[in-house]
């Protein structure tokens, strides 16, 4: 298998689960959409944020980032070396870990529900009724981890049989049932928030059983197996545990930012919902092209880095984050120069006045500074759980914690909401540099060079881009209506940025153009 096809699988991979992706961030919108009108920034919308946090802290520390990149380095080394009855041995052993151990912290999640609310939100503690909604919702949201552990690590395992389409697609079932719930359910329920709670909850088991027929057509079986002879479950533990640590410093920045953003009369009243709502917009091209990039090249460079073949691994690596730098550059320049029309289209309306408005759109321009760094951070960190060092990010990670905290501190009195974005965005481009760079030293090999080139042409592009975007929103905005406007900008800005990139001659706008023209003609992409 020659290295120009496996980077050929890994780009096609990305582009399912891109659009896989895409279809489950639209979805996601047209939810937060539903939120927003629903509850704007008021009690209920602060409630909800803060308990959904929560169980999003410990999916994140023991699902999506840990999980996976725990499971499929191990899992690839396995398939690649073993035997195919040590394979599925080792990942029924790993399945019933999970099971207990999630489930046991889902009890004690749900049983300390005031204390965490307490730590997580501690100006609530003086409004009773809404510290006592949050308490409530708080409780009826905590069993998601499990769901959303166990289909973790099926999309792990799917991930390392290269099966990547239907893992991809579980975010867009769990968001068409909580669209349900809203619309449906909310509004017959007092209050509304529990509603959309237990909405939640139905697409978390959703987007777990869709998957269990795939794992079982491919040889999975539900066997109690705690004990793995070869050692391969405690492997898998042994890179759990360190991943858990940084995802947890990760967490602990965001669980301090939502603390800084209860206290309303620094942070400003409304200040959760806003930095949420301006996050999930943040997440939408970090999802669609960072998120996407790092799942589909994880199994393969294990697979490399197992058989020591560092050279592929290395051009490998400066691929994908060629792609990831290609598209997240244009989407945090426009982001940037589009954030009020963007979310006064996206979620002003209902409760979400045009006072939310702009307290969202000032904290998606701080947030969106940093989205070249969570993309890029996402990489490279999967690079180094694919060489199997898990000391490296958890170092690095700490670094950006205090970083953080330092800087949102300083800036949450002059800058309010959009300091605490500020600073999230300050030092995560710290820790994708630092990242970098220690990546570079244990590959013994620049990457920087391999980059730069590329990236300052991109940014010439997406500068322009940017521009232009701004000049043509001045020019529509006040003869057409904002949403019409956008309709026509954002088309425009992405043909005006591929326009450039090509005439330029970034390399990545010529793969893309390619890969449109197999996609309007039908015609296969190539495969390994």
């Amino acid at each position: 298998m020659t290295a120009a096809s496996d980077h050929a699988r890994i780009a096609a991979s990305t582009r399912a689960i891109s659009l896989a992706t895409a279809a489950s961030r639209i979805l996601g919108f047209i939810r937060d959409l539903l939120i927003a009108k629903l509850f704007g920034t008021g009690i209920q919308a602060q409630a909800f944020v803060v308990a959904f946090r929560l169980p999003n802290l410990f999916r994140d520390l023991v699902a999506e980032g840990a999980m996976t990149a725990a499971v499929v380095p191990v899992l690839s080394a396995y398939r690649a070396t073993r035997s195919a009855q040590d394979f599925w041995r080792l990942a029924q052993a790993t399945a019933v870990r999970v099971l207990v151990l999630v489930g046991v912290l889902m009890i004690l999640g749900a049983a300390c529900a005031p204390w965490l609310v307490t730590v997580v939100a501690p100006g609530f503690v003086s409004e009773p009724e809404k510290f006592a909604l949050t308490v409530q919702v708080t409780r009826v949201l905590f069993p998601f981890i499990l769901l959303v552990a166990l289909w973790a690590f099926f999309c792990g395992l799917l991930n390392t049989l290269r099966q990547f389409a239907v893992p991809a697609l579980g975010p867009a079932v769990l968001n068409v049932v909580v669209i349900a719930g809203c619309l449906w359910v909310a509004p017959r329920v007092n209050p509304p928030v529990l509603g959309v709670a237990w909405a939640v909850m139905a697409g978390g088991l959703a987007q777990l059983l869709m998957q269990l027929p795939v794992a079982s057509a491919h040889g999975f079986r539900w066997r109690w197996v705690w004990r793995h002879p070869d050692g391969g479950r405690g492997e898998v533990m042994r890179l759990l545990t360190p991943r858990l640590l940084g995802a947890a410093v990760y967490q602990v920045s965001v669980l301090f930012n939502t603390m800084l953003a209860s206290l309303g009369a620094l942070a400003g009243e409304g200040a959760v919902a806003a930095l949420y709502f301006a996050n999930r917009l943040v997440q939408l091209p970090l999802a669609l092209f960072a998120t996407s990039s790092a799942q589909a090249s994880l199994p393969h460079l294990s697979e490399r880095a197992a058989v020591n073949d560092l050279a592929e691994f290395r051009a490998t690596l400066v691929t994908v984050l060629r792609i990831v730098l290609f598209e997240s550059l244009p989407a945090a320049v426009g982001l940037m120069a589009l954030s009020a029309p963007i979310v006064q289209v996206c979620f002003e309306r209902g409760a979400f006045d045009r006072g939310a408005t702009v307290m969202t759109a000032q904290t998606l321009v701080w947030l969106a500074l940093g989205l070249i760094a969570y993309a890029a951070g996402r990489v490279l960190t999967g690079a180094f759980y694919a060489l199997q060092d898990t000391a490296t990010p958890v170092k690095l990670a700490m670094e950006a914690l205090v970083v953080n905290v330092v800087l949102a501190v300083l800036f949450l009195k002059p800058m309010q909401v959009g300091g605490l974005a500020l600073a999230t965005a300050l030092s995560s481009s710290l820790n994708a540099w630092r990242l970098l760079a220690m990546l570079e030293r244990r590959l013994g090999e620049p990457l920087v060079p391999h980059l730069l080139r590329p990236a300052l042409r991109m940014g010439l592009a997406a500068a322009a881009m940017g521009a232009g975007c701004a000049l043509a929103w001045q020019r529509l905005a006040p003869v057409i209506p904002p949403l019409a406007a956008l309709s026509v900008i954002i088309p425009g800005g992405i043909m005006l940025y591929g326009t450039i990139s090509c005439l330029i001659g970034v390399e990545e706008c010529s793969a893309a153009l390619r890969w449109l023209a197999r996609l309007v003609t039908r015609q296969p992409s190539s495969r390994a």
